[in-house]
């Protein structure tokens, strides 16, 4: 039993892990060449003129981002994803917070008694119990921008 559980919990763990750290990439239009990530710029704002190339989305690697330089460290995959298809550009659609089930741990319990035996069972005395349980949310943040190449003016 116990090493049921054992292997079911690393098992979890490097799901849970592989599922949040890759990027995934939708194609939605043609793909160009591919670039340099350094040539990859952040729009918060759709530009003028531009074609859309691929919807990607990145999660933190981590259960939950807890500071903004892990969301720009996701930004910063997604452009070299990006780049890859030959957008010059990224324009960012979501950063949001997903549960992917969570984690639960019981104690189980015992208890500590004293009283008087008789043939028809216990009789009088005292009593206590204890025992306990530990609930988490697994949760994890993805950013969502579309791959995109901005055309010059």
């Amino acid at each position: 039993m116990k090493t049921l559980l054992r292997v079911s919990s690393v098992g979890l763990f490097v799901g849970l892990l592989v599922s949040v750290a890759a990027a995934s990439t939708l194609m939605v239009g043609q793909a160009r060449p591919p670039i340099s990530p350094d040539r990859v710029n952040v729009y918060m704002e759709p530009p003028r003129k531009f074609d859309r190339i691929a919807i990607i989305r990145k999660g933190s690697g981590a259960w939950a981002f807890s500071d903004q330089s892990q969301v720009e460290e996701a930004v910063a995959k997604i452009k070299i994803e990006a780049a890859k298809v030959g957008a010059n550009g990224i324009l960012l659609q979501a950063v949001e917070t997903r549960s992917d089930g969570g984690l639960g741990i019981g104690v189980g319990g015992f208890g500590i008694g004293h009283g008087r035996h008789y043939h028809h069972g216990w009789y009088g005395g005292n009593s206590i119990g204890v025992g306990g349980s530990f609930y988490t949310p697994i949760l994890h943040k993805t950013v969502q921008a579309e791959a995109i190449y901005v055309k010059k003016k």
